[in-house]
């Protein structure tokens, strides 16, 4: 669940994150701007292969289900049939498998070679991935586009930890967005979200975004 704006626990939140920020890391990130003029933030291929074990335990589990559950209970022509809430139940389990499925496959043979990686620069932000000769953009604006630096909350349930995902927010008239079908509409504003999966923290990127931008911002 994302947390509203106007929540006033996001408020507090947010700032619970800006101050448990590693600051040590963000001025090197500073000084790496100064000397290179920009800094890579690349994908964490732990995070990456965490995601796709999840998926695939997610799996076996489901296909687990489906071979110690006969088949008489989820088929309604068959006297044994389990009735129809059991057959929601594996209804509902066969399209998780699908999904999970999808994610599986994406986590352990697309995104470990894409390598996805975030780019901060005195220019702007940039988002791409690998494609075969060149990286293609996902996202990029410039800082004269970008009106907001944020985050969401996503509170999760025990064990799980609650998420931090930053976003920019830019004009759409600045902004690039990668479309994988047809044109892309330029929307007045467009919100982008940061990729969870970089090795960097998020609370660490947005301080930082935060940072540049103020400095950029000064400058127009």
């Amino acid at each position: 669940m994302s947390t509203p704006p106007r929540n006033p626990q996001y408020y507090a939140d947010l700032q619970k994150e800006i101050d448990k920020a590693d600051r040590r890391r963000i001025d090197q990130w500073h000084a790496a701007m100064r000397r290179e003029g920009r800094v890579v933030l690349r994908t964490n291929l732990f995070k990456t292969f965490a995601m796709a074990l999840i998926c695939w335990l997610f799996v076996g589990a489901i296909i687990l289900t489906f071979t110690v559950t006969p088949t008489s209970t989820w088929n309604p022509m068959s006297p044994g049939f389990g009735g129809w809430p059991v057959f929601f139940f594996l209804v509902v389990f066969a399209i998780g498998l699908v999904l999970f499925g999808i994610g599986a496959l994406l986590w352990t043979f697309v995104f470990p070679f894409v390598r996805p990686q975030f780019v901060v620069s005195r220019w702007g932000v940039e988002s791409s991935w690998w494609k075969p000769g060149r990286r293609g953009r996902q996202f990029a604006t410039p800082w004269s586009g970008v009106v907001d630096i944020g985050g969401e909350f996503q509170w999760r349930k025990y064990p799980f930890p609650d998420a931090l995902v930053v976003t920019i927010t830019a004009r759409g008239a600045t902004a690039h967005q990668n479309a994988l079908i047809g044109t892309v509409r330029r929307p007045e504003m467009v919100t982008y979200r940061v990729l969870r999966e970089l090795k960097a923290k998020p609370r660490d990127v947005l301080v930082f975004l935060r940072e540049v931008h103020g400095a950029q911002a000064a400058h127009y």
